[in-house]
């Protein structure tokens, strides 16, 4: 079956790229593409026979597969961490309405801007609502077009994760277009949105200037919604789920359509683009549908299928000798924020008085392949979380410890629900050598644990989450979203003709 291509919407975009600074070429367009609750084996590439991604599997041959790229374990301390250069640990572990990418921080964004990059995000935020500066215009990015919240209806853009219906202002859309509602354009599909727009800023963008993209795309988040020439590429008798096999076809396309505009511009020979999942693939929650084979566990979980996500670098900027390599060592989501910076010159250095400093390593010299010994050896994603290669400690509840088969969900999982994991009694994995965490080798290894247990118990004494502008309320964020005729807009908004 011919691919269609997705939807684009025309924008009446505010394109201020033909204005910045121009910069000298060994600058490269940064494409970062973010992925919701993509399973770890729900992709083609892995062995996955009966999931349809061909354009996914066709990249991953001229792409630098990351085997060892880390998030959070669920979705706004995972975008958090990326925007500002932090462990999660460092900018904030909530989830809620209120989660917020600290103020006093600077962004990625704020950082390529600095360098004369034009800068434009789409999708998913989840990094601060309730006011104006908390979103995407007011954190570094010159366009925007998305939801604000963890999870929204596909079709409708429908939220309800502020609580306005309960307060009595009725639900929600959450769709944020720059500085103002996307009146008119909520009814559509919301990855034929967000990448439409992708694809409109690039197709409007002036080459000389460097581009830095966010797309950070809804599938594979729940609800369960897909439109229907996607499920009807699988056979329900055969398929795992037929929706979660879906959303990886959605994502594949969307991606499809990105590369195909950057190279009808010419700009993908001076492209990086950088795939990668929030989090591990939600096995044990919400849809109960994704898998994380070969990996334990999954979304909001301490193991490695919650943790250790897929990602990879493609783009005409990689270096050629790079492309169908596997880069073994190990790559944070906070490191893009260092990598990013080094690439467009600019300090990564972001010390404030109040917010912990930022935890980003440059990683380029690994990925380009200038140096073989990895830029990290240790890791605190979490509270009670320590990596220490070959060592990963978990002293805390680790959630669910079960094993999602390649045929998960359709064949039930494997193993205990509970490993045991707690700050009495912690759990120590040889990560490089048992990826699968089969073994606990704790008992073997008491000085390990004595030590890697003193080193997170001093750690967790510094653990941080982001503020937001005082005073500013959930309540007052729906009274301004019912005066805005029903959108999600924030408590400072003032209507515009």
């Amino acid at each position: 079956m011919a691919v269609v291509t997705l939807l684009l919407v025309v924008f009446a975009c505010n394109l201020v790229g033909s204005t910045a600074a121009s910069v000298s070429p060994d600058r490269p367009h940064i494409i970062f593409a973010m992925i919701d609750d993509w399973g770890h084996y729900n992709v083609g590439f892995r062995g996955n026979k009966l999931i349809k991604t061909p354009f996914i599997d066709s990249m991953i041959d001229d792409s630098l597969l990351l085997e060892r790229h880390y998030t959070y374990k669920f979705c706004s301390p995972t975008r958090r961490s990326f925007l500002s250069g932090r462990f999660p640990t460092h900018s904030g572990q909530d989830n809620s309405p209120a989660a917020t990418v600290d103020l006093r921080m600077h962004t990625i964004a704020d950082k390529l801007a600095s360098a004369g990059y034009s800068t434009h995000q789409s999708g998913k935020w989840h990094a601060g609502l309730f006011s104006s500066i908390q979103r995407p215009s007011g954190r570094g990015f010159y366009t925007s077009l998305g939801y604000m919240n963890g999870a929204c209806d596909h079709w409708t853009q429908m939220d309800s994760e502020v609580g306005c219906k309960k307060m009595g202002y009725g639900a929600t859309t959450d769709l944020w277009n720059t500085d103002r509602p996307g009146f008119g354009l909520n009814g559509t599909y919301g990855d034929y949105l967000y990448v439409g727009r992708a694809v409109e800023t690039i197709e409007n963008h002036n080459p000389s200037v460097p581009l830095f993209f966010y797309l950070a795309m809804q599938c594979a988040h729940d609800p369960m919604e897909v439109p229907e020439r996607f499920s009807a590429l699988y056979d329900k008798s055969t398929t795992p789920n037929v929706v979660e096999y879906a959303f990886s076809s959605v994502i594949d396309e969307g991606l499809a359509n990105v590369t195909a505009a950057l190279k009808r511009k010419n700009m993908w020979d001076n492209t990086l683009l950088v795939v990668s999942s929030d989090n591990g693939g939600p096995a044990f929650s919400d849809q109960h549908a994704a898998s994380n084979y070969p990996l334990r566990g999954g979304k909001y979980t301490y193991f490695e299928g919650g943790l250790r996500v897929t990602a990879f670098v493609s783009g005409g900027y990689l270096p050629k000798a790079r492309r169908g390599k596997n880069l073994t060592a190990p790559v944070h989501v906070c490191d893009w924020y260092a990598t990013f910076c080094g690439l467009a010159g600019v300090s990564a250095a972001d010390n404030h008085s109040g917010v912990p400093p930022i935890d980003s390593l440059d990683q380029w010299p690994v990925i380009s392949g200038a140096s073989s010994d990895p830029v990290r050896n240790s890791m605190f994603p979490g509270s009670g979380v320590l990596y220490q290669d070959p060592y990963k400690l978990i002293a805390t509840s680790a959630g669910t410890a079960k094993w999602s088969g390649p045929l998960y969900p359709k064949v039930p999982a494997t193993g205990p629900k509970d490993a045991g994991c707690s700050e009495k009694t912690p759990c120590l994995y040889d990560i490089v050598a048992d990826p699968q965490e089969r073994n606990n080798i704790a008992k073997d290894h008491s000085e390990v644990v004595k030590d890697m247990l003193a080193r997170v118990t001093e750690l967790n004494k510094g653990v941080f989450e982001g503020k937001g502008p005082d005073n500013i309320t959930a309540k007052m964020v729906c009274e301004a979203s019912h005066k805005a005729g029903g959108y999600l807009v924030p408590a400072d908004y003032i209507g515009q003709d």
